[in-house]
């Protein structure tokens, strides 16, 4: 009795097998490599050049902010030793202010940079997944892979033909 049971169970394993095996040669397995969609969409140049273009004006002002207080730094150690006692206090205080000034603005720039980056990226993910989705459906594939794929035959490679369809859009 409890032979028949492992017999059983051993036939019940290989049925599986062969049609787990059997299933998977009807699949229609594509892979993407979403780096490359992301690096490669003209959604992803046009999210720089709106970055870029958003935040030029306010990247310059902290630019010339940071080129004039180290002037004064460079003046207030090149000069210092010959400036009046006054006048040198009220450098080093105005560069001291200026730094924090700066030391913020920088900050606050470079979270609002980050929060737009998310938008645009989020954006982009969303216009990207909803390529794959529309192309899957279209073209019959059971499956599409992205980042976590190993290795990848060319020959289920798609992302060739979802980056022409992003480029469509």
């Amino acid at each position: 009795m409890k032979l028949r049971r492992h017999v059983l169970a051993l036939v019940g394993i290989c049925l599986l097998a062969w049609a787990a095996s059997a299933g998977a040669q009807e699949l229609k397995i594509g892979v993407v490599d979403l780096g490359r969609l992301i690096n490669d969409s003209p959604q992803a140049e046009r999210a720089k050049t709106n970055m870029a273009s958003q935040f030029a004006e306010r990247k310059n002002e902290i630019e010339s902010q940071a080129n004039t207080l180290r002037q004064d730094v460079e003046r207030l150690k090149r000069d210092g030793s010959v400036m009046s006692e006054d006048g040198r206090d009220k450098l080093q205080a105005s560069i001291r202010d200026r730094q924090r000034e700066l030391q913020m603005q920088q900050s606050k720039y470079n979270d609002d940079v980050a929060d737009a980056e998310q938008k645009e990226f989020d954006r982009m993910r969303s216009d990207i997944r909803s390529v794959i989705d529309n192309y899957a459906e279209e073209q019959g594939y059971d499956l599409i892979l992205g980042d976590s794929v190993l290795y990848a035959d060319d020959a289920i490679d798609v992302t060739d033909e979802i980056l022409a369809q992003l480029k469509q859009r």
